[in-house]
């Protein structure tokens, strides 16, 4: 622990030594070559510790005498007052700004400012996100130079989150990025054109809220009038999918209870999408609980209360629009061989570019062009289970053999590549290794965690709800009425 603290001293004496140092070298105009000046400075400084012990030597061995070893200190008279220069005291620089960074948050609730978002991925370097956002060449040095001060930037780590400040006609003010739990960094343009960065500790803040309520004429519009965001209840229904039939099963006065979570900075902010942590549906025919939960393999699902994840059918339709069947699965005449063949999958005809989805989690076994098929991707699926899709007119542009997709993620478009009579997707199904019908009860079957990590689920599931021990424990059965009270035959 006291390691740690002094690593935590070392590292803010020395991102505050920087700052002021930059600081320095720009009243005067020569930040830009604060680099040269910096290695010039710590040379300066080791010449001068190597040699100052022969200079300083000789001279208090002349100059010292025996008598005046002991000093009076009530003699010595300052010649002049002490003077506290307060830029140099022992508040912390580089949190000075954070107003800066909550003005332009509070500027973007009011609607004065955009912020755009940005992800680091994998073999991506600030300068090209900066590219990307269009920031003048002359700003890209100053920005990356100005951040370095705080952090190396060649160890961001994949995933982490930059925000864009941004005026309506495009022009960056700031930009911002949470290295860490608990820290962030950012830099702040200054009316001289010049940006000053610096570090914000706890600026942003996950929250969990629960909405409750019961449903009046739709689920959807109950939840919305209840306070649950759209983007949530589109979650609820796709984690629920294959249980409930929202269109034919709710009925008003079923209740719901859901929780989810929200990503705020200290200025009140929301970042990030919100995301569905427990859902929670009462009908006159069935209570269900269901918690999202990330097992061991990075898998996120959705776990009853005893940690057994609900059965998930393979999405039928796996278009962002609505489609038409075009052609069923079976024997058919080819519209373009003009003979009959077996049609091993259906198709689904749909405008140009919609968003085709992965039916469920997998990961891709096949991406590229496939003989009629044109543009093509295959897809390995748990239990068995392979779906296929054809026809495509493009991908999602990281996508890759190898690449693990989500139930419901984009992987391409609709197209008309390879033999094809118009736009739509070739979409199959295949169980070990045979074609199966699409539109048939295609289940993947229900996973339960075990061991350690169902231990772990359970913390982690009592503590998000407070009814967690009432839903694992189920139904319980009502208590049989006693019997009435029938005296002994004392014939007997």
């Amino acid at each position: 622990m006291i390691d740690m603290t002094l690593k935590q001293s070392v590292h803010k004496t020395l991102q505050r030594s920087r700052v002021l140092r930059y600081k320095a070298y720009k009243k005067v105009g020569v930040a830009k070559h604060r680099k040269k000046i910096d290695l010039s400075l710590f040379l300066m400084f080791m010449l001068c510790a190597a040699t100052f012990p022969f200079f300083i030597m000789p001279t208090a061995t002349i100059l010292m005498k025996p008598e005046e070893s002991v000093v009076d200190s009530s003699k010595i008279v300052p010649e002049t007052e002490e003077q506290v220069h307060t830029d140099l005291g022992d508040e912390p620089v580089v949190a000075a700004r954070q107003a800066s960074l909550a003005e332009l948050e509070k500027r973007v609730q009011l609607g004065e400012l955009s912020m755009d978002m940005r992800s680091l991925d994998k073999g991506d370097s600030l300068l090209g996100i900066l590219a990307d956002e269009k920031v003048p060449v002359s700003d890209r040095m100053s920005i990356v130079e100005s951040l370095e001060l705080m952090i190396d930037l060649k160890a961001l780590r994949p995933g982490l989150t930059f925000m864009f400040f941004e005026t309506k006609e495009g022009d960056l003010l700031g930009l911002s990025v949470q290295v860490k739990e608990g820290e962030t960094i950012a830099v702040v343009r200054e009316d001289d054109g010049s940006w000053t960065p610096f570090t914000a500790a706890g600026r942003i803040e996950t929250i969990s809220v629960r909405k409750q309520g019961t449903v009046e004429r739709t689920f959807s519009g109950s939840a919305v009038k209840a306070g649950v965001p759209d983007a949530v209840v589109a979650q609820v229904t796709a984690a629920l999918d294959g249980e409930v039939d929202f269109n034919s099963e709710i009925s008003p006065s079923d209740a719901f209870d859901i929780i989810f979570e929200v990503k705020k900075t200290s200025s009140g902010l929301e970042i990030g999408g919100k995301q569905l942590l427990f859902v929670g549906l009462k009908t006159d025919k069935k209570e269900i609980a269901r918690y999202a939960y990330t097992d061991r393999t990075g898998t996120p699902s959705f776990y009853d209360a005893r940690g057994k994840s609900a059965e998930k059918l393979l999405l039928k339709r796996p278009l962002k629009a609505r489609a038409r069947l075009s052609s069923p699965y079976g024997r058919r005449r080819h519209p373009i061989l003009m003979y009959e063949i077996f049609h091993h999958g259906v198709d689904l005809a749909a405008p140009m570019n919609t968003p085709i989805m992965a039916a469920a989690d997998g990961v891709i076994t096949q991406l590229g062009r496939k003989g009629a098929y044109g543009k093509y991707i295959r897809i390995r699926h748990a239990s068995g289970y392979q779906t296929a899709y054809g026809h495509m007119n493009g991908y999602r542009q990281d996508l890759k053999v190898g690449s693990k997709v989500k139930r419901g993620e984009v992987i391409g478009y609709v197209g008309s590549t390879g033999r094809s009579t118009g736009p739509h997707v070739h979409f199959e199904v295949w169980k070990n290794n045979k074609t199966v019908n699409p539109f048939g009860r295609n289940a993947i079957p229900s996973k339960q965690l075990k061991g350690f990590e169902l231990e772990q689920f359970f913390s982690y599931a009592e503590e998000l709800h407070p009814d967690f021990a009432r839903h694992r424990a189920g139904k319980i059965p009502p208590v049989p009425s006693p019997r009435p009270f029938e005296p002994a035959d004392r014939s007997k």
